[in-house]
């Protein structure tokens, strides 16, 4: 799966031109005007982009743009207009037919960024829009399975209220495909058991609260994080950085969680907490079931 970009202009050396530019760096469909534009989108689509010039006989960008919303919701809508059309650009941004507008001539590395930019949104929209369909999956399926047969736990949400390895497969499965620049990090917390074994079901149970709530405040806010199994906490990140620079970063923020102060039976306790992990980088594997397979069979190493 890869993501398109559908450039539509009356002037077919403007397209020409485009094409060229941006081949390197991006998958670009051209289209002459409008009414070529929404048959490229019927019968080609989905794009993740789509930007159109504004001034075209038959149908201006504006209006091919509106078209574009209904007929693509998801698809991200960028416009390339002139100074004399910045008036109804701004409308069309108001009336929320288009994401952003640029200002003509745009400069390559303006419309990279712009293009890139418009890539996370259509990413966002669209995995939001799987995980909702799985999350409404999943309940309907509850409602007519035996309690004996389904654990919610194993299924939706973990002890900590961190979600659970169905909500972390629907939010990875669409994720993996088109994000070489995610890891899957599955982080476990060896005292876990050692803790319930000594002080009891209760006090394992706060440590692994404990534990997960510092994961939440160290990730990025935009980081996520599952109960994935009993004793391993699943961290899904996006960065751009190298698979040795993740690692770092992960051993950095397991040295800072070693130590924590819990109240047992009325008695104050320093509880070590080393964590062990291992670090999935997207760009290693070639489908998602591959990534559950790895998961399934980690040996996560020490920090």
């Amino acid at each position: 799966m890869f993501d398109r970009i559908l450039f539509v202009d009356d002037e077919q050396g403007v397209l020409d031109g485009l094409e060229r530019l941006l081949r390197k760096e991006f998958a670009v469909t051209v289209a002459n005007g409008g009414p070529k534009g929404l048959i490229a989108i019927r019968d080609f689509g989905p794009f993740a982009v789509v930007i159109s010039d504004m001034r075209m006989p038959e149908m201006s960008g504006a209006e091919f743009l509106a078209q574009v919303k209904r007929d693509a919701p998801d698809t991200v809508r960028m416009l390339l207009t002139g100074y004399t059309d910045l008036s109804a650009a701004i409308d069309a941004v108001n009336e929320g037919n288009i994401f952003r507008f640029l200002t003509k001539p745009c400069a390559k590395d303006v419309l990279v960024e712009a293009i890139n930019i418009g890539l996370e949104q259509y990413h966002k929209a669209t995995s939001e829009r799987e995980l909702l369909k799985r999350a409404q999956r999943f309940e309907a399926s509850a409602v007519t399975a035996s309690t004996e047969d389904i654990c919610q736990w194993d299924n939706f949400e973990g002890p900590t209220g961190l979600g659970g390895p169905t909500q972390a497969r629907g939010y990875l499965e669409p994720l993996f495909a088109y994000d070489n620049q995610c890891y899957v990090v599955p982080l476990r917390l060896t005292a876990l058991q050692t803790l319930e074994k000594r002080y009891g079901e209760e006090a394992a149970g706060d440590y692994l609260n404990v534990a997960a709530q510092f994961l939440v405040q160290t990730l990025r806010s935009e980081d996520k994080l599952f109960h994935w199994d009993r004793d391993v906490l699943l961290a899904v990140v996006r960065r751009r950085v190298s698979p040795d620079a993740m690692r770092m970063e992960i051993v950095r923020l397991a040295t800072a969680n070693r130590e924590h102060v819990m109240v047992v039976k009325g008695r104050t306790i320093m509880v070590a907490s080393p964590i062990t992990f291992e670090i999935f980088p997207a760009s290693q594997f070639h489908s998602f079931e591959e990534v559950l397979a790895a998961l399934e069979g980690t040996s996560v190493e020490g920090a």
